[in-house]
C-alpha cells in the first residue's frame, strides 16, 4: 500500500516542478505535508492554501477530508472519477493517496502527483469531438457497471480526476480544452441543455462565467465547458475550492451563518484576492442561485485560482449552475438565517461582500428580473416544452 508521494506544480516551467512531499497513514486516515526547500527558494513560490498550508518549512498534519488536505483533494477524483478509476484499473486504489496517484494530472488546476521526486509526467487528453460517440457508449457502460471497451477506457481516463458526481471527461477542439459533461438516463430533464441555458443567463449579469456550448449527436447531447485553468494544453493556475478554504469537518447551524457561507468566502476574497470586485461577482452568483433554484451550490462548486502570470488569487469563472429544486435551502450559508434563500437573508450580510444595503437591494431586483425570464432563455437554448413543464415545479416562484 502506497504511503508516500510527491506533489508537483505543472505550468510554472516547461516540466512540472516538485513542490512538496506528503506522507499518508491509512491506519488513521491522516496526512503530513511539507514544502520542499527548492520550492520555497523559488521567487514564484506560492502557498497551495494560504490559510491551511502557508509557505514555510513546517510540517502540516490533517485528518480532514479523508486524511488529505483539501488543496490536494481538489485535484483528485470525486464520486464519478472514483467510479471511472475503479472501472478502468485492474489494480484498484486502496486508499485516498492511491486514488490521487491513479488520476494524477487529470484534475482541475496544476497539481500532479508522483512516487518519484525527480519528475512527473504531464498528461493531456487526446479526446476530440470525433470521440463523442465512443464516450457516450462508454459513459453508459460505466454507469451500468458493464464491460467498457478499451477505446472508451482510454478516453474516460483523461477525465477521471475532474470533480463532481455527474459523468464527464476531457476533450480538445481546435486547441481549446473542454470539460465534456453528459446526461444520465435517470435525469428528470435534459441536464446538458438546462445547464447551458442557466450559464448563458448568468453571463448576462456582471459575472465571469465559463463559456459553454452544446454538441448535438444522434446518441445524445454533450455539454462542452471551456476550461479556465488550461491554455494551449498547459495549466495556467492553481485551483482551490471553497470546500478547502472552509476546512470544516462537521457543519452545524451556527457555521452556516458565519464561516460556512458565501459571506466568509467573500471576506476571504477581499483579504487574499487580487480583485476586490470578485466579491461583488460572488454576491450576484449567490442571488442568482437562490432565484433559479440551484440548491446544489455546495462548497466544491465555488473556487479561487492562483494565476501564475499575475501571481494573484481570483474567483474562478462560475461553473456547475442549473436548477435543482425549489426547497430554497442551499448548499452553504447565505446570511443570518443560514442556508435559506429569502430576500431578507440574502440582504442580511451584504456588507461581508463589500456592498451597502442599497446596492445589494438593486442587485436583488436586477437578478430577480432576469430569473423571471427563465422560460424565454431556456426555450432559446433548446430546452423542450416537456422539460419546461418539469422545470416549472423545480424553479422557485419568486414573483
Amino acid at each position: 500500500m502506497i504511503s508516500k508521494a510527491f506533489v508537483f506544480i505543472d505550468g510554472l516551467e516547461a516540466s512540472p516542478v516538485v513542490c512538496a512531499k506528503i506522507a499518508y497513514d491509512h491506519r488513521n486516515n491522516s496526512c503530513q505535508f511539507v514544502y520542499g526547500k527548492s520550492y520555497l527558494a523559488r521567487k514564484d513560490a506560492f502557498a497551495l492554501d494560504p490559510i491551511n498550508l502557508p509557505l514555510s518549512e513546517n510540517t502540516y498534519s490533517t485528518k480532514y477530508d479523508h486524511g488529505l488536505f483539501g488543496a490536494l483533494n481538489d485535484a483528485g477524483a470525486d464520486s464519478w472519477g472514483k467510479q471511472v478509476i475503479l472501472s478502468l484499473h485492474t489494480t484498484k486504489p486502496k486508499n485516498e493517496l492511491e486514488f490521487l496517484l491513479a488520476g494524477s494530472g487529470m484534475g482541475v488546476g496544476a497539481l500532479v502527483f508522483s512516487l518519484s521526486s525527480t519528475g512527473s509526467k504531464r498528461k493531456h487528453s487526446k479526446n476530440t469531438l470525433g470521440d463523442i460517440p465512443v464516450l457516450l457508449k462508454g459513459k453508459d457502460a460505466i454507469l451500468n457497471d458493464k464491460e467498457v471497451s478499451d477505446e472508451a477506457k482510454k478516453a474516460f481516463e483523461y477525465g477521471s480526476s475532474m470533480g463532481g458526481a455527474r459523468p464527464k471527461t476531457l476533450i480538445n477542439d481546435n486547441g481549446i480544452a473542454y470539460l465534456a459533461k453528459f446526461n444520465r438516463d435517470n435525469d428528470l430533464f435534459n441536464t446538458v441543455r438546462v445547464e447551458h441555458a442557466s450559464m448563458q443567463m448568468l453571463s448576462e449579469l456582471p459575472c465571469r462565467v465559463a463559456p459553454t456550448r452544446v454538441c448535438e449527436t444522434q446518441d445524445g447531447d454533450v455539454l462542452l465547458v471551456e476550461r479556465f485553468d488550461v491554455q494551449h494544453e498547459k495549466p495556467i493556475c492553481h485551483f482551490l475550492s471553497a470546500n478547502s478554504i472552509f476546512n470544516t469537518k462537521k457543519v452545524n447551524q451556527s457555521l452556516t451563518t458565519s464561516t460556512y457561507t458565501y459571506g466568509f468566502l467573500a471576506q476571504y476574497i477581499l483579504k487574499h484576492g487580487s480583485e476586490p470586485k470578485d466579491a461583488h461577482d460572488l454576491y450576484y452568483r449567490m442571488v442568482f442561485n437562490a432565484y433559479i433554484g440551484n440548491t446544489d451550490d455546495h462548497a466544491r462548486n465555488h473556487a479561487l485560482m492562483y494565476i501564475f502570470e499575475s501571481q494573484g488569487w481570483r474567483l474562478t469563472p462560475a461553473y456547475d449552475v442549473l436548477p435543482i429544486g425549489n426547497s430554497r435551502l442551499h448548499g452553504i450559508g447565505m446570511g443570518d438565517d443560514g442556508r435559506h434563500a429569502t430576500d431578507e437573508n440574502l440582504l442580511s450580510q451584504s456588507e461581508r461582500f463589500g456592498l451597502k444595503q442599497f446596492k445589494a437591494k438593486r442587485i436583488l431586483a436586477e437578478v430577480k428580473a432576469l430569473a423571471g425570464e427563465w422560460q424565454h432563455y431556456f426555450k432559446r437554448y433548446g430546452v423542450t416544452d416537456q422539460d419546461m413543464n418539469r422545470l416549472g415545479g423545480i424553479i422557485p416562484n419568486i414573483s
